[in-house]
């Protein structure tokens, strides 16, 4: 095949992104800028958030994120600089007309975009309907209004490997259009009119989040989330006046390499789950032989710059995989396993408390059937949490004691009493929210098995010289799980993710200073030089108004 050139492609494009404030839209656009400076312009659609415009929130993140660690680096303090010349930040509401643009706005902003890449969208897998509607469908469609009055009216779409639905299966690369995963055939548009007109008169969230399950399940998508991306990808590919690519990840993970070892954001799919492996409930509900599809966040970025570059050589395919389960499977027994052995050294450390090195350090992780009862469960924890809250709620220790042992025991007692009930509706609370994860990962983990088919990006690999395929090429295949488990995945998500889960925060680069050349600081060193002029001056007329005092006064004496 012709070669793909990825730095020629790119060499003077305007590129519009959108969710460039998420886990993965940061990362694309940080290796962007750091490995095709031939990039003319890209232009982010963001928004503001808690007082703070869009550009303000983008200039902090290009400040401290460490997904953009690597431009820094390269270009330390006049990153600055570079970033004024290659970006601009639009003020963006996606799920409004024209992404909150007028007629005029949009024309002249996409007079010369050659393509429009669609990051954003809400991952959660059970949100509110209205708001999983808003995102994931009428936030695409807006983009690809504006995608049509672009120069080049090509987009790249991210969707997920997920879309797939139930059942397990092999799942090709290529969408049937109309088709559901049950193979149901339908009306997409008309799906989603109904789907919002069925919203208005349910007025709670559970009451519209069960309406839409059961909308989405009848069609085979396990969950909304899935439901509204499916649906996405079915509008977009209808689009006539579009060259549309749809690029599907599967469960996006710590990154490799770029834009450093291990990093990640985010409380994301597999954090919760290998935290879980190291507590008490190590037995975890999944199928042993179950493929566990998971793709650094770096492969992803190189792959959407494959995808990009084929899209504006007119090459574009309609979808590409982003999964590991055809080409370098990986089990969830080998997963667990790993997590496992993973806890292990962490609770070996030397700063583990009592309880991790001499408990928690010898419990082994394994996965089991999902409906099994198991001692020491989540369901078991939970039911005895409940009942000692039942118990102890509302006693009054007095009533137990002899009358002469009352007073200041039975108040010791009863507060002993509280704190134990508190802790019983704390650690019901906590178990729930594991209930509900592990209820909402279920069709994912236990339930159904997918091997993802992927031979576009690997083709589109092959067409790159050896220096590229270095950078951009799809590298799927040259995992080592266990390396990338062990010093990768799970000490990333030590790092990253797990203490959210616990409350606390994670670490932000400090900005770095302003370069000694750029304009800011060119700015600011002319307004310290105008400073210093007018202390000069002023000292000046201080000496002068001292000196002509002095020489009135001899006048004065002389007289």
């Amino acid at each position: 095949m012709e070669p793909l050139r990825i730095a020629e492609t790119f060499r003077g494009k305007h590129i519009l992104i959108t969710g460039v404030t998420g886990f993965l839209g940061k990362v694309w656009l940080s290796m962007l800028l750091t490995e095709l400076p031939e990039i003319r312009r890209m232009t982010l659609l963001a928004r503001g958030r808690k007082g703070v415009d869009a550009k303000a929130r983008f200039e902090e993140i290009a400040e401290r994120s460490p997904a953009l660690r690597p431009f820094r680096a390269l270009h330390g303090p006049d990153f600055r600089e570079v970033l004024s010349e290659k970006v601009d930040v639009v003020e963006a509401c996606l799920s409004a007309d024209l992404c909150g643009l007028s007629e005029a706005e949009a024309s002249r902003l996409m007079s010369d975009v050659d393509l429009v890449v669609h990051v954003a969208g809400l991952t959660d897998f059970e949100p509110d309907p209205p708001l999983a509607i808003e995102a994931n469908l009428r936030g695409a469609l807006n983009v690809a209004e504006l995608a049509k009055r672009s120069a080049g009216k090509r987009m790249i779409h991210i969707s997920t490997c997920f879309v797939a639905g139930r059942p397990s299966r092999e799942v090709p690369e290529f969408l049937e259009h109309g088709v559901s995963p049950l193979g149901v055939k339908f009306d997409p548009r008309q799906e989603l009119d109904e789907l919002s007109a069925e919203m208005l008169p349910l007025d709670s969230v559970r009451a519209r989040t069960d309406h839409a399950m059961a909308r989405g399940q009848r069609l085979g998508w396990p969950n909304i989330y899935t439901y509204t991306k499916g649906l996405a990808e079915h509008l977009l590919l209808t689009i006539p006046e579009l060259d549309v690519s749809i690029v599907r990840p599967a469960i996006v993970e710590c990154a490799r390499s770029f834009p450093m070892l291990g990093w990640n954001e985010g409380i994301n799919t597999s954090g919760p789950l290998v935290w879980l492996l190291g507590t008490t409930f190590c037995r975890f509900p999944s199928r042993p032989t179950n493929r566990f599809d998971v793709v650094p966040v770096d492969t992803v970025a190189r792959s959407m710059t494959l995808a990009a570059a084929e899209s504006m050589r007119g090459e574009g395919r309609e979808i590409y995989h982003v999964a590991s389960s055809q080409r370098n499977p990986l089990s969830f027994g080998r997963a667990v396993e790993l997590t496992a052995l993973a806890w292990r050294r962490i609770h070996g450390r030397e700063q583990a408390t009592a309880f991790e090195s001499l408990v928690l350090r010898h419990l082994e992780g394994r996965p089991v059937e999902a409906d099994q009862e198991r001692f020491l469960d989540v369901h078991t924890v939970r039911r005895v949490a409940r009942s000692l809250r039942a118990l102890l709620k509302g006693r009054d220790a007095a009533n137990a004691l002899p009358e002469r042992m009352r007073g200041e025991l039975a108040d010791s007692l009863n507060r002993r009493m509280k704190s134990a009930s508190m802790k019983c509706r704390n650690l019901d609370r906590q178990l729930g929210r594991v209930d509900d994860m592990l209820r909402t990962y279920r069709p994912f983990i236990h339930d159904h098995d997918w091997i993802y088919e992927t031979e576009a990006l690997p083709a589109a690999t092959r067409r790159l010289d050896d220096a590229e395929r270095q950078l951009f090429g799809f590298d799927v295949d040259d995992i080592d799980w266990r390396r990338y488990w062990l010093d990768v995945q799970v000490p990333g998500l030590e790092t990253w993710c797990i203490p959210l889960l616990k409350g606390d925060s994670v670490p932000e680069d400090e900005p770095l200073p302003l370069a000694h050349g750029s304009r800011r600081a060119g700015r600011r060193r002319a307004e310290e030089k105008l400073g210093e002029n007018v202390d000069e001056k002023r000292r000046g007329l201080a000496t002068h108004s001292e000196a002509a005092e002095g020489r009135r006064s001899q006048r004065s004496a002389s007289a």
